[in-house]
C-alpha cells in the first residue's frame, strides 16, 4: 500500500464531496457514543459489512482522543474513478481515500484491500483526521487552523499504528543528512509529493517524540485550545509550552544527531501522559 494513500491529501480539499448518486443503501453503525451512517451501492454487502466491522473496531482507538464529536458519514465509491471524481482531485492512483470534518469517503476495499489489517488501518486513520477537525473547530472553521502536516498526519499514523510503513528513524537520520537543503516542515505539503514517504515518516516519528516528551496532553489539549477559537500555532504553544518551530527543530536534531541510539537524550513529559507507551524509535 503507498504510504500517502493513508492519509488526507491536503488541506486545500476542504470542499464537500460530491455525492455519488448510486449509493442508495444506507446502513447506520453505532460503537460506543460514536454514531455513522455508512452508504454504499444496493450489492456491495460485502464491502459495507467489511466497513462497518472495521468501523467497530476503530472506534475504541478514537476514545483515545476523546472520540467523534460529531457522527460521520462514510461513502464506499465503487471504483478509483468514482473516488478521483467525488473528491476533485485526478491522477492519484495511489489515493484511496478522503476525510473532512463529519464526511469519509473510502474506495471499495474489494477494488484495493489485500487484508482486513489494510482496511482498519485506513479507516482508523482517516477517522482520527475526522476527529482532529471537529474537535479543533466547527465545520465552518477547521479548514483554517493551519494544522500542519506533520500533526494531523503524524496524529492520525500514530493512531493506526502504522509504524511498520514508514522509513525508521536512522533511515530518516540518513535521508536529513543527504537532503540538508530542504525545509521538511515548512515544505513538507510541496515535498510529500515526491518523497511522501520520508515526510509522512518523519510526521509519524514527531507525533511519536511529541507523546513520549509530553504526553498525550499534547495532543489534545491543542485541538481544545484550537476548538475554542485559536489557530495551531498558538493553540500549540500554549499548550506544549513551545513554538511549533522550536518542537520541530527539537525533534530534526533528535533524528540528525541519533538520539534515539540511547545517546543520553532525556525526554521527560511535561503534561499528563495518558495511554500506551510511545517510547520514539
Amino acid at each position: 500500500m503507498r504510504l500517502a494513500a493513508l492519509g488526507l491529501l491536503l488541506l486545500g480539499g476542504a470542499g464537500c464531496i460530491t455525492p455519488l448518486a448510486s449509493l442508495t443503501r444506507v446502513t447506520s453503525v453505532t460503537a460506543g457514543a460514536q454514531r455513522f451512517e455508512l452508504k454504499s451501492e444496493p450489492a456491495a454487502t460485502e464491502d459495507e459489512l467489511r466497513l462497518r466491522r472495521s468501523i467497530e473496531r476503530a472506534a475504541p482507538k478514537l476514545d483515545r482522543w476523546g472520540g467523534l464529536a460529531a457522527p460521520v458519514t462514510v461513502r464506499i465509491a465503487p471504483t478509483h474513478a468514482d473516488l478521483e471524481r467525488a473528491v476533485g482531485r485526478h491522477g492519484y492512483d495511489w489515493l484511496r481515500a478522503w476525510a473532512q470534518y463529519d464526511d469519509l469517503i473510502i474506495q471499495s476495499p474489494g477494488s484495493w484491500a489485500g487484508t482486513d489489517r489494510d482496511v482498519d488501518e485506513l479507516v482508523v486513520h482517516e477517522l482520527t483526521h475526522c476527529l482532529m477537525f471537529q474537535r479543533s473547530g466547527t465545520k465552518q472553521t477547521w479548514a483554517s487552523k493551519g494544522i500542519p502536516l506533520w500533526f494531523r498526519e503524524g496524529m492520525a499514523a500514530v493512531t493506526a499504528e502504522q509504524g511498520l510503513r514508514f522509513p525508521s528513524l536512522e533511515d530518516l537520520a540518513d535521508w536529513l543528512l543527504r537532503n540538508s537543503e530542504l525545509d521538511v516542515f515548512a515544505e513538507a505539503e510541496a515535498l510529500s509529493q515526491t518523497a511522501y514517504g520520508q515526510i509522512y515518516g518523519l510526521a509519524f516519528h514527531a507525533v511519536r517524540f511529541l507523546l513520549r516528551r509530553y504526553g498525550d496532553g499534547a495532543v489534545t489539549k491543542t485541538m481544545e485550545a484550537m476548538g475554542r477559537g485559536s489557530g495551531f500555532d498558538r493553540a500549540f504553544e500554549t499548550s506544549v509550552g513551545l513554538a511549533p518551530r522550536r518542537f520541530e527543530a527539537d525533534f530534526l536534531n533528535y533524528v540528525r544527531l541519533r538520539g534515539f541510539r540511547g545517546f543520553g537524550l532525556e525526554l521527560k513529559p511535561r503534561l499528563d501522559r495518558r495511554g500506551p507507551d510511545q517510547r520514539p524509535r
